[in-house]
This record gives structure tokens, C-alpha cells and sequence, in this order.
């Protein structure tokens, strides 16, 4: 049990760390695009950059934060972390999901279009599942981890005493 909460626990400091880098780079790229731009002064255009920076970069980096503190959390196996993971990966779960199956019409429409003669961009519809599978996977562990949780935090092993049960002796 304590293994599989390990594991849980690195596969979220992992994706978090790899969120937060992609919300880095999104925000550096938007920010180093600023003194390109062909209309306008600088201090003109600074709130529009800012702002497309935010769009792009906060939730990829929010993302990697929560999930940070969420491997923070089921590495110490704090006690609300059940329903955080139910919650986190529930909601996780819909673009997870979402994101392999237009992967695989992607592929089948890359392949019909191969076929035909063109089929250029085909490997570009590999893209969503290399996204898609690896969130399914985490989500789908993550909910299992929760729900086993759940189930043996319920059963206490014999010979472990349970705080307050017990008087203390004269």
C-alpha cells in the first residue's frame, strides 16, 4: 500500500515539474515575442502580451503546482488527500479521455488520408494520444489509489491500537 502511494506520490511531483516547465516556457515564449511586434510602442503592447502570457502559461503552471502539492500530500498521506484525488482526477479524467479518442480518429483520418496520396502532416495525429494516454493513466491510477485508500483506511491491522481507545493504567 505504502509502495503504490510512493509511486503515486514521485508520478505527481513528475507531472507537476513537467507542467510547470511547459507554463514556464509558454509564458517566456509570449514575453520574448514582446519587442517584435510591429505596431505600437512597447507600453502599448505590454497588457495584450501579458495577457495572452496568462491565458497560455497560468493554467499548464496552476496544473503543475496542484500537482505538486498533491504528491506532497500522498507521499505524507494526509488525510484529505482521498478526496482531492477523486475531485483532481475526476475532473482530469473528461479531457484524458477526450483527447485519446480524437487521437485515434486523428489516426484513422491520417491513415484514409495517406492512403489517398497525401498524408504530409500524418504524424502530427499522434499528438493528442501522447497527451491523452499519460493523463488517462494517472487519472485512472490516481482514482484506484483513492478508492483503495478509502478501503484500507477502514480496516485496522491487528495488534495496532487505535489513539484514544484505551485507558492508560493506574
Amino acid at each position: 500500500m505504502l509502495w503504490m502511494m510512493r509511486c503515486l506520490a514521485l508520478a505527481h511531483f513528475a507531472w507537476g515539474l513537467l507542467l510547470v516547465v511547459i507554463g514556464a516556457c509558454f509564458g517566456i515564449g509570449m514575453l520574448r515575442v514582446l519587442p517584435h511586434l510591429s505596431s505600437g510602442t512597447v507600453r502599448a503592447n505590454l497588457p495584450g502580451v501579458l495577457l495572452m502570457a496568462a491565458v497560455y502559461a497560468l493554467p499548464a503552471g496552476l496544473l503543475g503546482f496542484w500537482m505538486i502539492v498533491l504528491g506532497r500530500w500522498a507521499w505524507s498521506l494526509r488525510p484529505c488527500l482521498r478526496l482531492a484525488l477523486l475531485i483532481t482526477h475526476g475532473v482530469l479524467l473528461l479531457p484524458g479521455t477526450l483527447a485519446v479518442v480524437v487521437g485515434v480518429y486523428a489516426l484513422r483520418a491520417a491513415e484514409r488520408s495517406t492512403a489517398h496520396g497525401g498524408g504530409l502532416l500524418s504524424p502530427l495525429a499522434a499528438v493528442p494520444l501522447v497527451f491523452g494516454v499519460p493523463v488517462l493513466i494517472l487519472a485512472v491510477s490516481s482514482i484506484v489509489a483513492a478508492l483503495t485508500l478509502a478501503s484500507s483506511a477502514r480496516r485496522v491491522p491487528e495488534g495496532v491500537r487505535q489513539l484514544g481507545s484505551d485507558k492508560h493504567d493506574g
